[in-house]
């Protein structure tokens, strides 16, 4: 047999190499067994009850549960009897575990057919009478002669008083002083345990999943997650085979598989899955799944492609076809404007010699930009992701996880919750490995920070780490950001006069070369960054307030904030979206954005005014078309328009059950939602952001903080119970944000506040803006970034200020 071609596993069936990076293992006819997990733990509680009680010799036999363990009773074994001399155990307690799962590998040997034929012959087709069957000799000791170790003999024999059944004999003994004369009892030395781990708990491994699969495919999807999570057993089971640490296990399937198991009996889907973790449990066959390979299994009719991705995060199986491996090229033709820009169509300019540093949400659109940038020859780009709400479709994980990471790193936060219930953002694991910033994250942890706060302390800690490797290294970075969370720092602590060294400290980087501790952070700025670009209107406002505070900027700044296409077309699409967002919230909780008394705050601003003409024309019923509006724009205060939220009576306010938000500041305070809780006659309360960070409802964030770490929380000097819950979408179980129940135990009252997207922008929940919006958008961001390192190589940049496309610069930063 070639060995590179064909490799033995602990199964039996063998793995075949079919072509470079596939190999194929036909499981079919394995036979599997149920419940051998629960057999070996039970006969372990069992010899651990009767050492504590008996004088002596350890015997007892246990009758097999055929309801568990049926496999065994249909080949008519119907005992297990065991047998452990005095003083072999008696360290027991100080190997209990290690015994435990000694003895899953015992009962597990049924499983490995090359083993079970040997002990069991007729059933796994061979002639008994040419085949005896033989003992099994498990030497679990250091070496298979140690004074302190112990064996385990596993043998069949034959019932005295049923013809035809047997039972299983287990002895447990030494080699130094043990009973058994081994020389005349035939057996086999089962020494490969490096070959096996056992995975305990396969089989309701399997049936969960299972179950998963089919109640996903019932809805009509292609697709099944399951996410790590610290109750999860499956991965701390799967984290002991070669294949490490998994942060998900995905599905995949075709139609024909779909059919299959939705037209079959349930126990056909858990003999596959049950198949595929005995597969994972080999050594061979795990290991050439970590070293990068795919490997089929043939299950009847069904084959199965199994490989890892994400970094060997993620393990996939593929049921019937590969998984279609989408790469970044795929979602840039979709952006026609945006390629024509990559492909360098109408101009001469690149990225070549120079490192991107970049902000931004992840989506479709963004991993597009990430490719733009690629073939543009960028040096590097490292990239923090802002990620609120909603989850991240797989995909573009996969993607982004294939791009070389000696010239692509990337970022982001989760959300996260203390045991009390108030929430945070921490490092998330799903983007590149952060192992050289563990004290980064210790301290990131230790903060709990709100979105904003703790954003902005990531992608500084992250700019500036790379800053101080590119100043050693003399070459260029150019910031490019949605949000405003770095570029207005630089500034100002430049024109503060403040040293590197005191920069780096204030956000958590280790200063690496001493002799750059002392020069001014303006110098190593003016050196090494040739420019900063904006996408936000909120930043562009931060980078203005920067001016105005200190007379002038440091830094180049380029924006499209306020371009024509943005400021008009963007803002109809954002307005639709988060319509979109909120009703799509309301529905999973049995709700109508209809029938709802809505509340626009900045009405008049972009977004604003297309909210309102989108809800009157559409969204809420026709008898329902009034909506407050609160904008500082407005000339005079009228009944369904006021110039500041202050206009409001309470008893305006109490009536309305639906806030959205878009001025990028915190204008509700306690006290409104207080007299809100008292005086409104509805039970529930919607907040929607559509606007950029958490900042929109920040004040409701902080009260809802406070009352929930307050021993006496009280409302109005009244007692108050508060309650933290979570929105889960119904059918996806999607996280969709907190509900927050308030109860006045003394007025039986209760009150319920719903935060969407936990306050960050709702849009951000599902889809966001579509492509084709977007594509001019993020062309105008490509190009505005490509003029300004244009201008630096030719020594054309401008002096620092702030210039805006369609106001001061063309799309291509050209003055105008």
């Amino acid at each position: 047999m070639n060995a590179e071609k064909n490799i033995k596993t602990s199964l039996g069936p063998v793995l075949h190499h079919v072509e470079d990076g596939l190999w194929e293992i036909d499981l079919s006819n394995l036979r599997i067994f149920f419940g051998l997990s629960i057999l070996s733990r039970t006969i372990g509680e069992e010899i651990g009850n009767l050492l504590q009680s008996l004088p002596g010799d350890l015997a007892f036999t246990y009758k097999i549960n055929p309801n568990i363990n049926h496999e065994l009773v249909d080949m008519h074994i119907q005992h297990v009897q065991v047998f452990a001399r005095a003083g072999i155990l008696k360290d027991w307690v100080l190997f209990r575990e290690e015994f435990e799962e000694n003895l899953r590998f015992v009962f597990g040997s049924f499983q490995q057919q090359s083993i079970a034929k040997k002990i069991h012959p007729e059933f796994y087709g061979q002639d008994p009478n040419r085949n005896s069957p033989i003992a099994l000799l498990f030497p679990f000791d250091t070496e298979f002669v140690h004074p302190s170790g112990y064996y385990i003999l596993m043998e069949r024999v034959p019932s005295q008083n049923r013809i035809g059944d047997f039972f299983l004999r287990i002895t447990i003994d030494s080699r130094e002083d043990g009973c058994l004369n081994l020389e005349n009892i035939p057996h086999e030395v089962i020494s490969d345990v490096h070959m096996r781990t056992y995975i305990a708990g396969a089989s309701k491994i399997s049936e969960s999943l299972s179950n998963g699969i089919i109640n996903v495919a019932q809805k009509g999807e292609t697709f099944f997650e399951e996410e790590n999570s610290h109750f999860s057993k499956v991965f701390s089971q799967i984290e002991k085979t070669p294949l490490g640490k998994l942060s998900n296990i995905n599905f995949y399937w075709e139609e024909q598989y779909r059919n299959l198991i939705l037209s079959s009996d349930p126990s056909v889907s858990l003999f596959i899955l049950k198949k595929l973790f005995l597969l994972l449990e080999d050594a061979s066959a795990s290991k050439k799944i970590k070293e990068g390979n795919t490997l089929r299994a043939i299950i009847g009719k069904t084959s199965v492609y199994v490989d890892l991705s994400r970094l060997d995060r993620v393990l996939n199986f593929s049921f019937n076809q590969k998984r279609s491996l989408v790469d970044s090229n795929f979602y840039l033709k979709r952006m026609p404007i945006l390629e024509m820009i990559a492909n360098g169509v109408g101009h001469k300019n690149n990225f070549e010699g120079i490192h991107v540093f970049l902000i931004h949400h992840i989506t479709s659109e963004i991993i597009s930009l990430i490719e733009t940038f690629r073939r543009l020859k960028v040096n590097s780009l490292n990239v923090a992701f802002v990620k609120y709400g909603g989850n991240i479709p797989p995909i573009y994980l996969d993607i982004l996880l294939d791009i070389p990471t000696d010239s692509f790193y990337m970022a982001g936060l989760e959300f996260k919750l203390t045991k009390n219930n108030t929430p945070y953002y921490g490092v998330s694991p799903l983007y590149s490995d952060f192992e050289l910033h563990t004290g980064f994250r210790h301290k990131l942890e230790e903060a709990k920070l709100g979105f904003f706060d703790a954003m902005r302390r990531l992608a500084l800690y992250l700019f500036l780490n790379q800053l101080q490797e590119l100043a050693e290294k003399n070459e260029k970075i150019i910031l490019i950001e949605d949000g405003g969370y770095v570029a207005p720092v630089l500034n100002e602590r430049a024109l503060d006069g403040a040293t590197f060294g005191e920069v780096l400290a204030e956000f958590w980087v280790e200063n690496k070369f001493p002799s750059s501790k002392d020069q001014k952070f303006s110098e190593i700025l003016k050196q090494h960054v040739i420019g900063t670009v904006e996408h936000t209107r909120n930043g562009y406002d931060r980078l203005t307030k920067v001016k105005q505070e200190k007379s002038s900027l440091f830094l180049p700044a380029y924006s499209i904030a306020i371009s024509k296409e943005k400021t008009l077309e963007e803002s109809k699409e954002v307005a639709r979206s988060i319509i979109n967002a909120i009703e799509n919230t309301l529905h999973g909780i049995g709700k109508v954005l209809s029938k709802r008394n809505v509340l626009i705050l900045g009405a008049k601003g972009n977004i604003g005014g297309f909210l309102k003409k989108y809800l009157v024309g559409g969204s809420l019923h026709e008898n329902n078309l009034d909506v407050l509006e609160v904008d500082r724009k407005f000339e005079l205060n009228s009944n369904f328009q006021k110039q500041s939220f202050r206009s409001l009576t309470e008893a305006e306010f109490a009536n309305i059950d639906l806030v959205i938000g878009v001025t990028g500041e915190s204008i509700l305070e306690s006290k409104d939602f207080e007299n809100w809780i008292f005086q409104s006659e509805h039970k529930q309360l919607f907040l929607a952001s559509g606007s950029t960070k958490t900042v929109e409802f920040a004040s409701f964030i902080q009260w809802t903080n406070e009352l929930n770490s307050s021993e006496n929380p009280k409302l109005k000097d009244k007692n108050a119970l508060i309650r933290f819950h979570r929105i889960l979408d119904p059918q996806t179980q999607m996280d969709l944000g907190a509900k927050i129940v308030f109860k006045i135990p003394d007025m039986n009252l209760e009150k319920e506040i719903y935060l969407i997207s936990d306050g960050s922008p709702v849009n951000f929940l599902f889809f966001g803006v579509p492509t084709e919006s977007m594509d001019p958008i993020i062309s105008q961001l490509a190009s505005v970034s490509l003029g300004m390192v244009n201008q630096y190589k030719n020594k054309k940049l401008p002096q620092p200020e702030l210039y805006a496309v369609d106001h001061q610069i063309d799309v291509w930063g050209n003055i105008l």
